[in-house]
């Protein structure tokens, strides 16, 4: 189970588009978010605005390990290596690029998601665009391995980049339609947080965009918001996490 989620959340881009016709966001407003963007673990809390609130886990805050230390609880316990990993970053930072009533929640057990609230709506009324931060840990996939399977293949070696983020060698992978501004915008980031791609440790950083509720699902968006958050969101990660 560890593998394939890893797998699947580092080359998630890579999934061909769903044809057909184009559809509608849903224009219904999940259940509103504590406004101070601390989700509780009562009472539904956040988990009723997951997408797969029936395999979902509330956020508690969970003061992280780090470095080896934290490669090894995400060998032991997953579930408690994801609380550490959605409570690495303070709220403040989430505040600066998610807004206020973010909320944070474990899905499956295996990744820490933070999102931005659902039903926040920009100055005219209008709903705003939703912004997520999926982040999980693996401690034994290596960054050289990623780069080995995705560059053997002719239709997958031209959405590969390496790039260097607070010191650490990064991978990223993106397909055109992923950063083109219509539609659902991604940018993925595989971080060797030991600092070296043939180390074993990854930091996988989801960061994505949908349309706001009520917009076709392959309207334009502004896609800013995410280029401008993506290095100091994986500065903050690796500052507490892997300094």
């Amino acid at each position: 189970m560890n593998r394939r989620h890893t797998r699947a959340l580092a080359i998630s881009a890579l999934a061909a588009l769903l044809g057909g016709c184009t559809s509608i966001v849903s224009g219904t407003p999940a259940p509103q978010s504590d406004p101070s963007g601390e989700s509780t673990t009562t009472g539904g809390g956040a988990c009723a605005r997951s997408t797969s609130p029936d395999r979902c886990v509330e956020w508690k805050d969970t003061k992280p390990k780090s470095g080896e230390e934290l490669l090894a609880q995400a060998k032991q316990d997953p579930l408690v290596t994801a609380q550490m990993l959605c409570s690495a970053v303070p709220t403040s930072v989430w505040e600066r690029y998610l807004g206020s009533g973010h909320y944070r929640v474990i899905d499956e057990g295996q990744a820490c998601t933070i999102s931005s609230d659902d039903t926040a709506k920009t100055p005219d009324g209008k709903f705003a665009p939703v912004i997520e931060v999926q982040v999980y840990l693996s401690p034994t996939d290596t960054i050289a391995r990623d780069l080995q399977i995705l560059r053997s293949r002719k239709d997958t070696a031209a959405m590969v980049t390496e790039l260097t983020l607070a010191g650490k060698p990064v991978m990223r992978v993106g397909a055109e339609e992923d950063a083109n501004g219509t539609g659902r915008e991604k940018e993925e980031l595989n971080v060797a947080v030991l600092g070296d791609v043939a180390k074993a440790g990854a930091l996988r950083i989801r960061q994505s965009m949908r349309p706001p509720r009520g917009q076709p699902t392959e309207a334009k968006v502004d896609r800013s918001k995410l280029d401008v958050m993506r290095d100091p969101v994986v500065t903050e990660f690796l500052k507490v996490l892997f300094p």
